[in-house]
């Protein structure tokens, strides 16, 4: 393929007109490496590297090093139609796969399967949606229709993951992948391998669409379709560094369904999850330390260090904002997700945001001081 600009290195030329599309609408563009071609528009880029956006909602990058030729395929990027991705879904998944097209949902599940995981999607978008434009959350459109795929053999599925990048998949019902903007979930009750697999239980998929169905896969089904919707609706940004605490803390807040109720009634305690509160409970008691939630908000150490203790806490302050402070919530969403893409997100500026959105600069002490009073008083 020809650069278009062929007196001039080829990453140097992608740079400069990359630059010069940056104020006119969005092109498709067809970028060739030295490994791979890519078609999607550009997101951001850097002096080293670019992100483009393919139509079907994946993301790529590539060092412009490696680019040896790229050319405009027309003047407005146009996401793929759901009848478009559902094409390409059956040609990557196969006859074994049931595609089932929802509002706002393209499921990919064994036969029989598909409608009722699309009800509980559906039921969580329309949730959330609501949740958040109440509290004064501009939501945007959907770009793209949301892929859930749902697999019936856990060999499969660790197969797929891996392809992701996830190497530990023992226990693991299912994730959220950033950059193909995918759900995947692993089904025990479709496969005759679930024995000795470390799952729960047995899993009802005929009644876990109902509203107060509990089970282990529900909530990891919940939780993983959380991250999905907050992606694509603008909650979080896929490009932006988000505190690992905000992502996973609304997650699991989530997890319950009447904390994602619009109108919430009855006590706070009825909406707790029960193993983070539990866990949360025994940190406070044998391993956290005093005036501590500064540093959790500024750093995502704690993850690195005390997993199991960062998630608790993730859900135990995230639930003490939303029940308390759920429009000043909503308003540090905004804020963290309209950072500047690929910037590094400093301590002193997450703790900026989070002063700014709740009013708390000078005043940790007592936010502390309540936070931990109001867990402790759920009981």
């Amino acid at each position: 393929m020809r650069p278009e600009l062929p007196s001039i290195p080829v990453a140097t030329g992608i740079v400069l007109i990359l630059c010069s599309w940056a104020q006119a609408a969005t092109p498709l563009l067809k970028i060739q490496t030295n490994k791979e071609t890519y078609i999607g528009k550009e997101i951001v880029h850097n002096d080293d590297y670019c992100w483009l956006l393919e139509r079907d909602g994946k993301m790529k990058s590539f060092p412009f090093k490696a680019v040896t030729g790229f050319k405009r395929m027309a003047n407005n990027f146009k996401p793929y139609s759901a009848a478009e991705m559902r094409s390409h879904l059956r040609l990557e998944l196969g006859k074994e796969f049931e595609i089932i097209g929802t509002t706002h949902y393209l499921v990919c599940a064994a036969p029989g399967y598909g409608k009722k995981y699309g009800k509980l999607f559906e039921q969580l978008y329309r949730e959330m949606y609501v949740y958040f434009s109440t509290r004064g959350f501009v939501i945007k459109p959907l770009e793209f229709p949301l892929v859930a795929i749902i697999f019936p053999d856990h060999t499969r599925f660790v197969k797929y993951a891996n392809a992701d990048g996830i190497t530990n998949t023992r226990g693991l019902a299912g994730y959220y992948q950033i950059k193909t903007n995918r759900i995947a979930l692993f089904d025990p009750a479709t496969s005759r391998q679930t024995a000795n697999m470390g799952f729960p239980g047995s899993f009802d998929s005929s009644s876990f669409a109902k509203a107060d169905t509990s089970s282990s896969l529900r909530d990891t089904i919940i939780h993983e379709a959380t991250h999905q919707v907050a992606f694509n609706l603008g909650l979080h940004s896929r490009l932006a560094e988000t505190p690992r605490w905000l992502v996973e803390g609304l997650a699991m807040v989530f997890e319950h369904p009447e904390s994602r109720s619009a109108s919430k009634t009855g006590a706070a305690s009825s909406r707790i999850n029960r193993e983070r509160f539990v866990w949360f409970g025994n940190y406070v008691k044998q391993r956290r330390y005093n005036d501590s939630l500064e540093k959790f908000i500024a750093s995502d150490r704690l993850f690195q260090t005390q997993t199991l203790d960062a998630y608790s806490e993730a859900w135990a302050f995230s639930f003490f904002l939303m029940e308390t402070r759920s429009s000043e919530y909503a308003r540090y969403l905004k804020r963290v997700a309209g950072r500047p893409l690929l910037g590094k997100y400093t301590a002193a500026q997450r703790l900026d945001d989070f002063h700014n959105s709740f009013g708390t600069r000078n005043k940790m002490k007592m936010l502390e001081a309540e936070y931990l009073r109001f867990i402790d008083q759920l009981h």
